[in-house]
């Protein structure tokens, strides 16, 4: 699964390096984003089809729920297309979440260690999502999910799953593509595009905040 990322790229890079139009939201820099807080999301817009970037808070909702009792903050890869969950985000509403690195915590250390990925050249991360908008009593909330697949040999190690990471070349693709055919992008990265190492364990606490968290631990 995916738990927890990073994302301390200014606004504007953000807009350059995922080509969006329009405002923007302000974004003050996070090392520890966690479920149920907001994040920078790349979507199409749904009156224009031009790429927004816009804030979201991270725990789906679909638009069909009563009320706010289940949030999943992944969609597996192998069953994201039929499950009564995801698949009518999958169809038209799938979205980008930059992140600056990711986090994951080794299986079956004690206590579990854990570990900051990122893209081996410095770039952004885009990992794959899905987006939802909620109408409850007048107000309109939007949510997204992070996709997860089976893990690249090189992080199986450290542990099954890891987030779908969609390369520069596929994110039109990926945005505006045909279900059928944005399905053959969720696989797992080379193993020559990543880069991990183990960090502190200051992570572990959702109060902490700070660049110090993806230091070497």
């Amino acid at each position: 699964m995916c738990g927890r990322f990073a994302n301390d790229l200014p606004k504007e890079l953000m807009q350059q390096v995922f080509r969006t139009t329009g405002p923007a939201p302000d974004w003050l820099a996070s090392w520890n984003i966690a479920p149920r807080q907001p994040a920078p999301v790349v979507r199409r817009h749904p009156a224009t089809g031009e790429r927004r970037l816009d804030l979201l808070m991270w725990g789906l909702v679909p638009n069909w729920a009563r009320n706010m009792d289940r949030q999943p903050i992944n969609a597996r890869a192998e069953t994201v297309a039929t499950s009564g969950m995801f698949r009518a985000a999958f169809r038209s509403r799938r979205c980008l979440v930059p992140a600056t690195a990711y986090y994951e915590w080794k299986t079956g250390s004690h206590p579990r260690a854990p570990y900051a990925f990122a893209r081996r050249d410095g770039a952004p991360l885009a990992l794959a999502g899905l987006w939802e908008s909620w109408e409850y009593e007048g107000d309109i909330l939007r949510t997204f999910a992070i996709i997860t697949t089976r893990a690249s040999d090189a992080v199986r190690p450290i542990h099954d799953r890891m987030p779908v990471i969609v390369a520069d070349r596929d994110q039109d693709m990926w945005l505006n593509a045909p279900p059928q055919v944005a399905s053959d992008l969720l696989h797992g990265t080379g193993d020559d595009v990543l880069r991990f190492w183990p960090i502190g364990m200051a992570v572990n606490d959702t109060r902490n905040n700070g660049p110090e968290l993806l230091h070497a631990g």
